[in-house]
């Protein structure tokens, strides 16, 4: 782990919709920006310039196309914070509806999933920027499960999951993944998903997709965030570990 020295005062995102702060309107459940996104307001607090550089269906090979570019752009940043996974062990639904009986990769299999962060952290480490990883909100598996199954053969998709519960499993083992990463690499990690769990109605925290956090989600992180500013997780190293 770096040693911690001094307080950040830009930090860049890449990410999805998540840290990007997309919600689903109260009325017509459309998708929408928060304009209280949780790192936005979580910035102003702290007295700390965020540059969110996230995107809505950002997956983690996407991501690693905007890093590089930012960088070539000599983006000013002392730390980033990669939020990535919930896309990437997202599933394409309709063939799943339609051929229950295939085989389905997710969007990023999960070997190229931790490939990419991993040189994620290479290249910001190499360019004198803090990577700080950050796991995934827990879904709600039925909400999301009729989130994916509208207008298509949820029996066919039911079929092939085996169990409602394996979505969350499956969107578990993503988040592990960057648990585990961020201890071998001695990265800085923000364990959202331990949040949430340890709150006993976290469903409350889910929009009706069962996977967005809603707005009262979103301050419940932007609580997390200050408060982990608090135990150094937002300090700047002397040095950085390659």
């Amino acid at each position: 782990m770096e040693k911690m020295e001094k307080p950040a005062s830009k930090i860049a995102i890449w990410g999805d919709s998540v840290a990007k702060g997309i919600i689903q309107s109260s009325g017509d459940k459309q998708y929408v920006i928060n304009p209280e996104n949780s790192f936005k307001i979580a910035g102003e607090k702290l007295g700390i310039k965020v540059i969110n550089h996230s995107y809505f269906g950002c997956t983690v090979r996407k991501g690693k196309k905007v890093l590089i570019n930012d960088i070539k752009k000599n983006i000013d940043c002392d730390a980033a914070i990669l939020e990535f996974g919930g896309n990437d062990c997202d599933f394409n639904w309709t063939e799943v509806s339609e051929h229950p009986e295939k085989y389905h990769e997710p969007n990023t299999p999960l070997n190229i999933f931790s490939e990419t962060i991993q040189f994620m952290i290479r290249i910001l480490r190499e360019n004198n920027i803090i990577p700080i990883l950050m796991t995934l909100v827990p879904l709600v598996p039925d909400r999301y499960f009729s989130f994916i199954s509208k207008n298509r053969n949820s029996s066919n998709i039911l079929k092939w999951l085996g169990d409602i519960n394996f979505i969350y499993r499956w969107h578990e083992l993503y988040s592990s993944e960057i648990f585990n990463i961020a201890r071998n690499k001695g990265c800085m990690l923000l364990d959202v998903r331990k949040q949430f769990l340890m709150d006993r109605n976290y469903q409350r925290f889910i929009c009706e997709d069962g996977i967005h956090p809603n707005k009262e989600g979103q301050q419940f992180m932007q609580k997390f965030f200050i408060e982990s500013s608090k135990s150094d997780r937002f300090m700047l190293p002397s040095s950085v570990v390659a």
